[in-house]
This record gives structure tokens, C-alpha cells and sequence, in this order.
């Protein structure tokens, strides 16, 4: 797997949409918000597992400042945390 060397520049692509396919943001100003947030504490060198689902339905995806085990790591305390919400009765 390839990991990106230069973060900095993997997030500058990510946020720079071609104009022609993004007119405006599909997401609520509060989610806006907390993507800068997410993007904000990437950069501080936070670790990270960014995942997107093309329209193609083909994932693109990164570590950031992580090993493959570390995300892994990552993926599974996502997995159990939203485990815990749906049990706890939270389904947002």
C-alpha cells in the first residue's frame, strides 16, 4: 500500500473540487464545521483513516500519521463505539 509522504498536499486535493463538478457543498454548515475541525487536527499530526466512496462506488482511502495496524486500530474503536450507541439506544 502506498501512503502518502506529504500530507499537507493529499488534503489540499481533496479540498480542491474541480468547479466544474461541486457547485456547493452537499453538507449542513454544522458538518462543514466539523470537517475543517477533522482536517484542522490532521494537520496538527493527529492520526487519521480517511475513506470516500466514489460514485463508482470504488473506496479511496488514506492513513495519516498511522501504520496499517494503527488504523486498523482506528476502524475497530469506530466499529465498537457506534456498537455501543445502537445498544445504548442512540441511532444518530
Amino acid at each position: 500500500m502506498e501512503v502518502p509522504r506529504d500530507i499537507d498536499a493529499v488534503l489540499r486535493r481533496l479540498l480542491e473540487a474541480p468547479v466544474d463538478t461541486v457547485d456547493q457543498s452537499m453538507l449542513a454548515p454544522e458538518d462543514e464545521a466539523y470537517l475543517s475541525s477533522l482536517v484542522a487536527a490532521v494537520r496538527s499530526g493527529r492520526r487519521a483513516v480517511l475513506i470516500v466512496e466514489d460514485a463508482d462506488e470504488r473506496l479511496r482511502y488514506m492513513f495519516s500519521n498511522a501504520t496499517r495496524a494503527e488504523a486498523v486500530t482506528m476502524l475497530g474503536k469506530v466499529v465498537e463505539a457506534t456498537g455501543r450507541r445502537i445498544s445504548d439506544g442512540d441511532n444518530d
